[in-house]
């Protein structure tokens, strides 16, 4: 599965259509990086091998083989293995609301996915298998897999996903009920500065550039950057460079220093530098190994 990550950093989801807007994506953390990133799409991931660690803005929560998580639409989050020495699996079902919805503003979107879509406490519902009806949800997300081998797919993954959405909604009331969600941080200012250095990652960006973004103080800027994704603006922007010089490194016949000047590096000496830090082989070996 390939991450398609646009300027502003929401993720273009493949797969998913208005013919059918629903996809289902095998994800294995030792093809794929994924970066901080948002999209419209709601998301079901269960984990099939492995240790997933899962990141929103300001907590981070570590998912073992046979657990699963929802999270909700437009909510920033980050994926990764729990263990850098093991590769993690994971089934990811991503679908837009409108798979369940229908059409605009019908009763399954305002009784149904409305009271979940706008509860701005939901950022990332945990699946442990603890009780009955996480045991349920659980079931069926494996259930959902194994039905995108039948002829009717379509028609099984909608009815199987009504039935995961009930169970969802128990949950959520649940929760609700015991005071055990965990206080929201607000994301519109961090989004807003993640896109900002997404759309000039290659110019020379100063903390004030990035804080007028959002418009907020400096103080403000590095507060958010480090309650909501635990790093520095720059040292984000850093490692955002080094991402966008691994796509160029294995999807074009650009040089080493041609590379750094377009990710915004001052010299090839010291973007090597940073990507062997930061990755553990020079940007040469990286483009031998991945091409």
């Amino acid at each position: 599965m390939e991450l398609i990550i646009r300027s502003d950093h929401m993720q273009e989801v493949e797969g998913v259509s208005a013919q059918y807007p629903y996809t289902l994506n095998r994800a294995d953390s030792a093809h794929i990086r994924v970066p901080w990133h948002w999209h419209e799409e709601l998301e079901f991931s269960y984990v099939t091998a492995g240790s997933l660690r899962v990141s929103v803005s300001g907590h981070s929560y570590v998912f073992r083989q046979g657990e699963g998580f929802y999270i909700n639409t437009n909510v920033l989050h980050t994926m990764e293995s729990a263990d850098p020495q093991k590769a993690v699996t994971w089934d990811s079902h991503m679908f837009h609301a409108v798979f369940l919805g229908g059409t605009y503003r019908s009763i399954f979107e305002t009784k149904y996915l409305d009271p979940v879509l706008k509860n701005r406490k939901v950022e990332l519902v945990e699946f442990r298998g603890e009780t009955d009806n996480q045991r349920e949800l659980l079931h069926l997300l494996q259930q959902v897999s194994r039905e995108q081998d039948e002829e009717h797919r379509e028609f099984l993954t909608r009815n199987t996903f009504s039935q995961v959405w009930l169970c969802l909604m128990r949950e959520i009331t649940e929760l609700e009920q015991s005071s055990r969600f965990l206080k929201p941080v607000s994301q519109e200012r961090i989004q807003i500065m993640l896109s900002y250095i997404h759309q000039h990652y290659n110019e020379k960006l100063t903390l004030e550039q990035i804080a007028e973004a959002a418009m907020v103080s400096k103080r403000e800027c590095l507060r958010c950057f480090q309650t909501c994704i635990q790093k520095p603006p720059f040292a984000y922007l850093i490692d955002y460079r080094i991402q966008m010089a691994e796509r160029l490194l294995t999807s074009s016949s650009l040089t080493v220093t041609q590379i750094a000047l377009e990710t915004g590096f001052n010299n090839s000496a010291y973007f090597t530098k940073i990507f062997k830090e930061l990755r553990g082989i020079t940007p040469s070996q990286y483009r031998s190994r991945k091409i």
